[in-house]
């Protein structure tokens, strides 16, 4: 299971350090926004059948203030 999920990570990782081009990298972080919003959608769907939409706004405000941490961090790091 490990190299299942770990293997094409670990060969994207590897072609991604040797091959560099912007329209691609727009293409793939077009992908994970669209991604990111279909999760979204789904998690308020959720949260308005269960009528608990306090958990949705904590959930996507942790996740939002996790992501501005993760992002000073490596910003800090001078990444």
């Amino acid at each position: 299971m490990g190299a299942i999920a770990g293997g094409p990570t670990f060969v994207g990782t590897l072609v991604g350090y040797q091959f560099i081009s912007e329209p691609v990298s727009g293409l793939f972080l077009t992908l994970a926004a669209g991604s990111i919003l279909y999760v979204v959608t789904q998690l308020i769907v959720v949260a308005a059948r269960t009528r608990r939409s306090d958990l949705l706004a904590y959930g996507l405000l942790t996740g939002l203030l996790a992501g501005f941490l993760t992002d000073a961090i490596v910003t800090a790091a001078g990444a």
